[in-house]
Order: structure tokens, then C-alpha cells, then sequence
């Protein structure tokens, strides 16, 4: 059997004992009104497909994530740069992102509508802040871990330092920011239901929110199940790309 056929049937096989799982909870465990069962969920999802709620709702926070989501990591490449090249920044810099990385984006929220308001700004701001110290983080890594070897063999070549940064440190770090752009991916879409919270009208995250508030737990059941869905194929399409445009960096990432 060949890895790739391993994995489907894997995938399947997990895929169906996941629903097994639900439907016996819905019958034995949880009053079905809280845990609807996976029929009552794909139907409603099937009647949510057929007027374009649900594409509506979908495509709104897609925006939103990419928006947010490049924004974040343009930032955190920038700053992570800066930070991993600078020792005295670097030392200057650790304390303030230790405190700043274990605050979650909902707490972000309040802070966004004073500084943004209730427009898109506000959503676009946190989902940034979901991605950016991600990104920061393995940026400054990368940079600063630049085998002194090579950077010692550009300058004896007769290199300047930002001849240095750009063909040395900057490639060296690309596999570092790599990794931290497909772990913000994945915080971005943590970071929309928690955006959505700020006044929104569509989106996945008020779809969930709307529909815990009416206890239309088979729609909040929709939104959840469509958040893992487009998540969980935005990340494959992610390494789908960079397995075909960026081979050489993620092999040396294999290694490492």
C-alpha cells in the first residue's frame, strides 16, 4: 500500500469514527436540542448551501482572514527581521513580546473597537494580532540563527552587511518563516470568531455567535464544522504551494 493511499484510507477511517461518535452522543448522552446529530447538521448545512447563506458567510470571513492574515505576517516579517539582526533590540524587544504573546486575540477585542471602532478595521487588527507575533517570533529565530560560517564567508568575499542581509541571512531565515506563516494561518482563523464579535452581520464567527444566541444549535454546529473544513484545506492549499514553489527551503526544513 503506498504512503498516499495510507493515509486516505486513515483519514477515512478516522473521519467515520468521529461521526459514529457524534451520532451515538446525540442518542445516549446529550439532549439532542444542545448536540444535534450529523444528519440534522448536514441537512441544515445542505438548506444553508441552497439560498448562499452559508458561501455568504464563508466568504465574508475568508476576507477578512486574508486580509488580516498578510497584514500580520508582513509585519511580523519586518519586525521579526529587525529584532533577530539586533542584539540590543533583540534584548530590549524579549521581555515586552514575552507579556504580550499569552494575551488571547478576544482580549485584543475591546481594545480594537476603542482604538478601530466596530468597521472592518477593528476585525482586520486582530486577526492581525492573531498572526503577527507568530510570525515575529520565527523571523527573528531564523535570522538570528544564521550560521556564522556563511555570513563570515560572504564578508571575505568582499560582501557589504546589507549584501549580507538580503543573499545570506534573509534565505536562511525563509524556512523559519515559513513555519510561522502556517502556524498564524491556522491563529488567523482562531482570531476571525473572536473579530466577528465586534459588530458584525456576517461571517462564521457570527454565525456561531447569532446561533447560540436563538439556540439554533444545528446552524452553530454548521459554522464550527465549516470553520475545520475551510481551515483544515486552506492549510493543505498552503503546503500544497510551498511544496511546489519553495521545494528547496522545506527539504532543508525536513532536515532540520
Amino acid at each position: 500500500m503506498s504512503p498516499g493511499t495510507r493515509r486516505a484510507l486513515m483519514a477515512v477511517i478516522s473521519l467515520t469514527a468521529f461521526l459514529v461518535i457524534w451520532q451515538l452522543a446525540d442518542m445516549y448522552w446529550f439532549n439532542p436540542r444542545l448536540v444535534p446529530s450529523p444528519a440534522t447538521t448536514f441537512v441544515s448545512a445542505w438548506q444553508m448551501l441552497r439560498t448562499g447563506d452559508l458561501e455568504a458567510n464563508v466568504g465574508i470571513s475568508l476576507w477578512r482572514i486574508l486580509v488580516g492574515y498578510v497584514a500580520g505576517c508582513v509585519l511580523g516579517i519586518i519586525l521579526g527581521g529587525i529584532i533577530g539582526r539586533v542584539a540590543i533590540i533583540r534584548d530590549l524587544a524579549d521581555p515586552i513580546l514575552e507579556m504580550i504573546r499569552p494575551v488571547s486575540p478576544v482580549a485584543i477585542v475591546p481594545l480594537a473597537m476603542l482604538w478601530f471602532g466596530i468597521g472592518e478595521t477593528s476585525k482586520y487588527f486582530v486577526i492581525g494580532y492573531a498572526s503577527v507575533i507568530v510570525v515575529l517570533l520565527n523571523t527573528a529565530a531564523g535570522v538570528s540563527r544564521t550560521p556564522r560560517s556563511r555570513v563570515r564567508a560572504a564578508l571575505s568575499l568582499g560582501a557589504t552587511n546589507m549584501q549580507v542581509f538580503l543573499r545570506v541571512v534573509l534565505p536562511s531565515a525563509v524556512p523559519y518563516v515559513l513555519t510561522g506563516m502556517r502556524v498564524a494561518l491556522g491563529f488567523a482563523f482562531m482570531g476571525v470568531v473572536a473579530a466577528e464579535l465586534i459588530g458584525a452581520h456576517r461571517g462564521i464567527g457570527f454565525l456561531i455567535m447569532n446561533s447560540q444566541m436563538l439556540m439554533e444549535t444545528d446552524q452553530l454546529f454548521v459554522g464550527l464544522l465549516a470553520l475545520s473544513v475551510v481551515g483544515a484545506a486552506t492549510d493543505r492549499l498552503f503546503r500544497y504551494i510551498l511544496d511546489r514553489s519553495m521545494k528547496r527551503y522545506m527539504q532543508f526544513l525536513e532536515e532540520s
